[in-house]
């Protein structure tokens, strides 16, 4: 090899020996950043008001598939149509990309700088002018001593990481979102129809207490009664369009563009769902499962990695530096061997001694966010454990209401019926009937409504024990395997640089050896 080229080689090799030591996980002489301790949170290990191992058949909300919980074929397209557009669910996967390309990004900045650089020029002077044509090459490394280097990978991956939960969150409020539109639509077309049934029955009753009140068995005060009951049905029934037309617009939203003419007609609102009976099982399975905490969790090992940058920043940064350059008056001799020059050396990088009191006040500003951050976390398991218990009692609530309005309803429609008969052959007064009716209608928009809280509830009880990730329950080997592999697609990328380097550092040293 030519002598001239030993300098510069030689500091090339060092620098790219020491990345790939870098990048294949050899520590730096000092790792400032403080080792993470998941933070405890002192909570039950089990939910009141869950359901028994027999009772709950071993089922996990975060393993089952939406298709396998949601039974309406109705409200399987419109969350298909809502993970496809919608534009909250596409902005959080876009943030995902933009911080997994700053990750890459700074891995990327390990390697050495190598610049190439060219010029050609003429000055003069007093004594005469000249030209100078010159060329060259140089390369650069940082030594990472303290760590800085790889605490800022860290906190980039964590950081992505954490995007990414917050992806998975989005992704469960939508189809939260969805579940709850559709049932309030369905819910308002029920109560249309019952509110139309209702309206007919007044007006039915109303044309027969026409006649007696014409014959003088009753008087102008119970037909102006009937005639305010007719007036309250068409008031519910203008009351629940407006909710359904509600309904659709949020639906529209949601997926991001008008609903479809073709979707399927929706099943009844006691249809609704496959599972009625979803178990939470144990907490600290639950805080595994969801995304917020999983995103608290990556927060907290960014702020650690982010203590450890302040910390190394105390510190001088050496960098290993290395050039080799062409200079010569006439171009045509520019490559011979006189105008050859070369530096080796290495040096500290624009290490400032006056700024100590600062560098110090940004590792106490790190500090103090991390304990935030802690809080936070204990915040979320906390906020956590609530979402499931309120849930599960809301659940056993609304279960058991739900039985008292189906009880309610079947008394009082067998009490209009029986004031009916009495009503026509003249026992039962116009009066009698109109409570009942009242009644009746009011039995029935209880138990809607009663329906409606508890398919709502049914939806929250699923989202909160982080359901919903998945399509379909045997989709569960591909959906871990996803996941694995999109935390694991920037470390291979690094993998890949780690080989390149190594056989460039492989070739050169071939090359020398010759």
């Amino acid at each position: 090899m030519n002598s001239t080229f030993k300098p510069l080689f030689t500091a090339s090799l060092l620098a790219m020996t020491l990345a790939a030591c870098s990048n294949l996980g050899i520590k730096p002489l000092k790792d400032y950043a403080p080792e993470y301790e998941q933070p405890v949170v002192e909570i039950p290990e089990t939910f009141r008001y869950d359901l028994s191992a027999e009772e709950g058949a071993g089922i996990q909300a975060a393993s089952l598939g939406w298709k396998d919980y949601f039974a309406d074929p109705r409200l399987h397209a419109l969350i298909d149509l809502a993970l496809q557009n919608n534009t909250d669910l596409k902005t959080a996967a876009l943030k995902v990309e933009e911080v997994r390309t700053q990750y890459r990004i700074t891995e990327n900045s390990t390697l050495p700088n190598v610049n190439a650089s060219a010029s050609a020029g003429r000055s003069g002077a007093a004594n005469g002018a000249g030209n100078r044509f010159s060329t060259g090459l140089s390369t650069s490394y940082e030594l990472d001593l303290w760590g800085k280097v790889k605490n800022t990978n860290e906190s980039l991956l964590q950081a992505y990481f954490a995007t990414g939960a917050a992806k998975d969150s989005v992704h469960l409020t939508l189809i939260d979102s969805i579940a709850k539109a559709h049932f309030q639509e369905i819910y308002a077309e029920a109560s249309m129809k019952l509110a139309e049934r209702t309206l007919a029955s007044y007006q039915e009753t109303y044309r027969l207490s026409k006649l007696r009140h014409q014959a003088g068995v009753i008087s102008n005060v119970d037909l102006l009664a009937q005639q305010a009951q007719i007036e309250n049905a068409k008031s519910s029934y203008a009351s629940a369009t407006r909710a359904r037309e509600m309904a659709r617009n949020a639906l529209e939203v949601l997926i991001s563009q008008p609903l479809p003419k073709n979707l399927p007609k929706p099943l009844a609102l006691d249809k609704q769902y496959k599972i009625r009976n979803l178990p939470a099982g144990l907490s600290s399975q639950v805080m595994l499962n969801r995304p917020d905490i999983r995103k608290a969790e990556f927060d907290l090992k960014q702020a650690n990695a982010n203590i450890g940058i302040a910390r190394a920043a105390l510190y001088p940064s050496i960098s290993l530096t290395g050039s080799l350059g062409l200079v010569n008056s006439q171009l045509s001799n520019l490559f011979k061997s006189e105008s050859k020059n070369w530096s080796v050396g290495a040096g500290v990088n624009n290490f400032s001694i006056f700024d100590w009191g600062n560098k110090k006040a940004n590792i106490e500003v790190e500090k103090l966010q991390q304990q935030q951050v802690a809080l936070a976390y204990e915040r979320a398991v906390e906020t956590a454990f609530q979402e499931v218990s309120d849930a599960l009692v809301s659940r056993a609530a609304f279960n058991s209401q739900l039985q008292s309005n189906q009880a309610q309803r079947a008394a009082q429609n067998e009490r209009l019926r029986l004031i009916n008969l009495r009503y026509k052959h003249g026992i039962a007064s116009s009066l009698d009937l109109l409570d009942a009716q009242r009644s009746s209608y009011q039995t029935e928009n209880a138990l809607l409504a009663t329906q409606l809280n508890l398919l709502n509830n049914m939806a929250d009880l699923y989202k909160v024990l982080g359901g919903g990730l998945k399509r379909h329950t045997s989709d569960e080997p591909q959906i871990m395997e996803q996941i694995q592999t999109a935390q694991k697609t920037l470390l291979e990328a690094a993998k890949d640089v780690k080989e390149k380097v190594q056989d460039k550092i492989s070739k050169k040293a071939k090359k020398a050896a010759e």
